[in-house]
């Protein structure tokens, strides 16, 4: 984005005060301004300007000596009103403490008397062209920050988007396994709701669904669909990929915790889980529902080696667990949810 000169104001758009309690010298201010094109106005009563005083306003020509109040208490008032608008403060020579006074509030020029019409005519342009920079830089970063959300946005889009394709090309190996992601994220999301749950820890724990099962990329076909007991090298190897899951997310930040709920939803209450072997709290919340979406989606999905299981003895098997494996706070949702239990479930702080 560059600026564009031809978009800086014109001088007929520019609307100037000039204030000064001497009238004869506001007026010639105010016609050689009006000849260089610009809307000025004059006057000689301070408290008049700032009644007058309106957004569209882009500068004040000031004299600092005045009855009614200084150019610089004029000024201050005047930035309360319109924090936008520049000012030039005119000083009596050798004035060093106004001067001084008007560089500290912003003052893009102070010019001393008796005043040139060369000087002020070079002052004011310096003033407005000072105000058009900062306009275009506050509409740049305006505009840079729309591109980063934006770009951010197709960042997210395009890696989750990514992701899930991988993830359906991996359950498509075992015809059992195919929805099974999605299903688990929207039983986690509607356990998480259930709960009470902030959207954006929604928002995480949906995407861990989807992607909970992302390190599996790396286990054999042979493995994931064996009909027996898995031996130890092969027991191992399932239970990498939450850790090699939680690897392959890492890079991508924007996910939130969602990297976490991957790593943890094999994890367990009594510390019978896996990768780390966690117990209790240290087990965060949407690690603990989406592995227990994980669990209920599971036994309620037909397998290679077993049939589906129905959702009351699902429900049941579970519950058994209450407690050892999972909260029954968590099972209560997932009942809720799964059953259309009419219990109520205490909200998640």
């Amino acid at each position: 984005m560059t600026l564009d000169y031809e978009l800086l104001p014109r001088p007929e758009d520019c609307v100037v005060f000039v204030i000064d309690d001497d009238g004869s010298v506001a007026e010639a201010f105010r016609r050689f301004l009006a000849r260089m094109g610009y809307a000025a106005r004059a006057f000689v009563s301070p408290t008049e300007a700032l009644s007058e005083l309106t957004p569209d306003v882009r500068l004040l020509v000031v004299d600092n000596q005045m009855p009614e109040m200084t150019g610089l208490e004029l000024v201050e008032r005047a930035l309360e009103t319109n924090p936008e608008v520049r000012f030039i403060v005119v000083t009596g020579a050798g004035d060093e403490a106004a001067a001084q006074g008007a560089l500290r509030l912003g003052a893009t020029d102070y010019l001393t008397k008796p005043t040139e019409f060369a000087d002020l005519a070079r002052a004011v342009q310096r003033a407005l062209m000072d105000q058009a920079f900062s306009e275009f830089r506050r509409a740049k970063n305006a505009w840079l920050e729309e591109e980063v959300e934006r770009k951010t946005a197709e960042v997210r889009s395009v890696s989750l988007a990514t992701l899930t394709a991988l993830l359906n090309a991996l359950e498509s190996r075992i015809p059992e396994f195919k929805g099974h992601s999605q299903r688990v994220a929207e039983c986690g999301e509607a356990i998480a709701r259930e709960l009470g749950v902030g959207e954006e820890e929604i928002e995480a724990i949906h995407t861990a669904g989807l992607l909970h099962d992302i390190g599996m990329i790396s286990v054999g076909d042979a493995i994931v669909g064996k009909r027996g007991d898995l031996d130890e090298r092969e027991r191992q190897s399932i239970e990498g990929h939450c850790r090699r899951g939680a690897d392959i997310l890492d890079p991508l930040v924007h996910l939130g915790n969602a990297r976490t709920y991957v790593l943890e939803h094999h994890e367990r209450l009594n510390g019978s889980g896996y990768p780390d072997r966690k117990r209790g709290a240290e087990i965060s919340l949407g690690g603990q529902i989406v592995g227990l979406a994980e669990a209920w989606v599971a036994i309620t999905e037909e397998r290679p080696f077993r049939d589906a299981m129905p959702p009351d003895s699902a429900m049941a098997t579970l519950s058994g667990a209450s407690g050892v494996w999972f909260s029954e706070q968590l099972l209560g949702a997932l009942r809720a949810v799964v059953l259309g239990s009419e219990g109520t479930v205490a909200p998640v702080n």
